[in-house]
């Protein structure tokens, strides 16, 4: 399929695989169409698996930006661009994946047309990050402009892109950036699939091994920093409601107690310890209130825990704190938490030592007793010098990247997951 592309691509292609051998296998491997023709592809396009390339296109570009848009199909394929968008709006996905992408190869040293879009404030960020900030700013915008809500373009539809501008059919334009991306279901290339498309699962496999290469390349020049892009690309990321439940059932209370009884044995009139329960009979829960954490994030975090420690019957102590502890809140196993109406203190400055040392107060006291502390922050703070001897855990906002010196952690990455 590629041997009636025009000698400009036909070069840019031998000069990325030249230039850049981790990319060598996935653009022998990944089909070429010349786009020319087809009505619907002004520029470049990949549905992730086929790459289109308009001829036209390219002869406004110097060969080092045919390079860079070339790579950039590339990478789309190899991390699964096409396929994480799930249910995201179309345009604002475009923006984010292009984002991530050209980040990517312009720290690589690449050539970017003027038109791509670029923000090293993005730096770090897997796509499903750079969407939710998107979606932040715009929902902003539309309050502060009280304008009404975009309407939302289902796939082979059309209407409007983010920018204003009319989005091609299926509503995946390119709004903003120079290049298509296409559902594997569009009726755009839909003859062209017809004749090899490999399955979902497929192009999961294929994107894995193709991206081996690409992911060790990059995790050697730019310390790691895009390692979350990868693993979204190859569905190894658990969600975080899944990693919060296993930590929380993880905490199992004492191995046997009387209250209640195992019940195999009460029909002979015996009375016997029952194994404890998975789950924690006590929690400590603290909140950094510096600002870090939105309300829509503490709200879906903290109504995560309220459902897990109805499910485990257990304590909850809440703990506000920014640079100091600003207020303690006690629950008992039947306690209604009303977290939706609560209302936070503080926002201040970061500081984790006060509630380490509150809790130590505590224990000191011998009247407090927990199965594990969980911290609600951005991770940007100052740490106590050494770690307590409990179980601690970090559900951290997305894209933080600072390193914590103890406990687990949990990123919020893909937040509504």
């Amino acid at each position: 399929m590629n041997e009636d592309l025009p000698r400009e691509v036909m070069q840019a292609r031998v000069q990325l695989m030249l230039g850049e051998p981790y990319l060598a296998s996935a653009i022998a491997r990944l089909p070429v169409i010349n786009a020319d023709g087809l009505g619907w592809c002004d520029t470049m396009a990949t549905d992730g698996y086929y790459i289109y390339v308009n001829p036209a296109f390219c002869a406004t570009l110097t060969q080092k930006e045919i390079v860079f848009v070339f790579a950039h199909e590339v990478m789309h394929c190899v991390l699964g661009h096409i396929d994480r968008r799930q249910d995201r709006q179309h345009a604002l996905w475009n923006e984010a994946i292009d984002y991530a992408t050209n980040l990517m190869l312009v720290q690589l040293g690449m050539k970017m047309p003027e038109q791509g879009l670029l923000d090293q404030k993005y730096t770090g960020m897997a796509a499903e990050d750079i969407y939710a900030e998107l979606k932040k700013e715009s929902e902003s915008s539309k309050k502060k402009n009280n304008a009404p809500a975009a309407m939302a373009v289902c796939a082979g539809g059309a209407g409007e892109g983010e920018d204003g501008k009319n989005s091609e059919p299926g509503g995946e334009g390119p709004a903003k950036g120079w290049d298509l991306h296409i559902a594997p279901d569009d009726i755009r290339g839909q003859n062209i699939r017809a004749r090899e498309f490999p399955s979902s699962e497929e192009r999961k496999r294929l994107r894995i091994a193709l991206g081996k290469p690409v992911e060790e390349k990059l995790r050697g020049t730019m310390r790691g920093l895009m390692e979350g892009e990868f693993k979204k690309a190859g569905g190894g990321e658990v969600p975080w409601r899944t990693l919060l439940s296993r930590f929380f059932t993880g905490l199992r209370r004492d191995n046997y107690r009387l209250m209640p009884p195992n019940k195999k044995h009460i029909w002979n009139g015996l009375y016997l310890p029952s194994m404890g329960s998975p789950g924690p009979s006590h929690i400590v829960v603290a909140i950094d209130t510096s600002g870090s954490m939105g309300d829509e994030e503490l709200g879906l975090i903290l109504g995560e825990l309220d459902k897990l420690r109805s499910a485990t019957e257990c304590r909850l102590t809440l703990i506000q704190c920014d640079s100091a502890i600003q207020k303690v809140e006690e629950f008992d196993e039947c306690s209604a938490t009303n977290f939706d109406r609560m209302r936070m203190y503080g926002r201040g400055g970061t500081r984790f030592e006060p509630v380490f040392d509150w809790i130590k107060e505590k224990s000191r006291q011998g009247v407090f007793t927990f199965d594990t502390l969980i911290y609600l922050t951005d991770g940007f703070g100052s740490f106590p010098d050494n770690p307590p001897n409990y179980p601690v855990l970090w559900i951290m906002t997305p894209h933080c990247i600072q390193q914590v010196p103890f406990g687990e952690v949990i990123n919020l990455n893909g937040l509504g997951n």
